[in-house]
C-alpha cells in the first residue's frame, strides 16, 4: 500500500485531490495538513509517507519552503508539487528545494496516479506545459526565469474584478456567477493574487491592494 501525504491549505482542493487518489489501486492518504509547518510536525511524528503531495502557496509556511526544509531532515522522502502555479520560476524553485515533480492541480485523476508511480520508480513528472520550459532550459536556448520582487507584480484586469468581488463579501461561487467562469477557475484567479501579493487570505489581499 502506497501512502499519501497532501498538503493543502483550501478543504475542497484537497478533497478534490483525495477522491482522485481513491480511484487508484494500493493507495491510501495517511494525513491531510493545512500548510508547511503542519505538514513538518506530522513528518517530525513519524508518520511518514511515501509520497508528498505539495502546494505551493500556503498560509504560516508555503510549499517551497516546505519542501526544502522537509528534504533536509528526510532527503529519501518523495514530495510531488500539486500546484494551479503554472510557473517555470516555481517549477525551478521547487525543484532546487528537491521536489522530484511538478503537475498542475487540474490533472486527470489517472495522470495522477502514473505521476506518483513514476516518483517512486525515480522519475520527474512534469506537466506537459512545463516540461517543454525545462527542456528549451536544458538546450540553453531559454534561461531560468527571475520573480519580480514582492508586491511588484501588477495584477491583470480580471483578478482586479475577483478581488473586487471579494471586496464586496461574495463567495468564490457567487464571483464565478458574476464573472461567467468556473469555480476553479476564480481560486486560481485567487492563488495568483495570493502569489503576486505576497498574502495569504483575500482579506489580506484588499488590504494590500488598496483600491484607492
Amino acid at each position: 500500500m502506497i501512502k499519501i501525504g497532501i498538503v493543502e491549505d483550501n478543504a475542497q482542493l484537497a478533497k478534490d485531490i483525495q477522491d482522485k487518489l481513491a480511484l487508484g489501486e494500493d493507495l491510501t492518504v495517511l494525513w491531510i495538513e493545512r500548510d508547511g509547518a503542519t505538514a513538518l510536525k506530522a513528518l517530525d511524528k513519524g508518520e511518514i509517507p511515501d509520497v508528498l503531495l505539495m502546494d505551493i502557496t500556503m498560509p504560516v509556511m508555503d510549499g517551497i519552503e516546505a519542501t526544502r526544509l522537509a528534504k533536509e531532515k528526510y532527503p529519501n522522502l518523495k514530495i510531488l508539487m500539486l500546484t494551479v502555479m503554472d510557473d517555470e520560476k516555481k517549477l525551478f524553485d521547487a525543484l532546487k528545494a528537491g521536489a522530484s515533480g511538478y503537475l498542475l492541480k487540474e490533472v486527470k485523476p489517472h495522470l495522477l496516479i502514473n505521476a506518483i508511480d513514476d516518483v517512486l520508480e525515480g522519475g520527474l513528472p512534469l506537466s506537459p506545459s512545463l516540461a517543454n520550459k525545462v527542456l528549451k532550459y536544458l538546450k540553453g536556448e531559454t534561461k531560468i526565469p527571475t520573480s519580480p520582487a514582492p508586491g511588484t507584480e501588477k495584477l491583470s484586469k480580471r483578478e482586479k474584478e475577483v478581488l473586487q468581488w471579494l471586496k464586496k463579501g461574495m463567495a468564490i461561487r457567487q464571483i464565478g456567477e458574476q464573472l461567467f467562469i468556473s469555480d476553479k477557475t476564480v481560486r486560481k484567479h485567487l492563488e495568483h493574487i495570493y502569489e503576486k501579493l505576497q498574502v495569504h487570505s483575500g482579506k489580506e489581499a484588499i488590504v494590500k491592494k488598496g483600491f484607492e
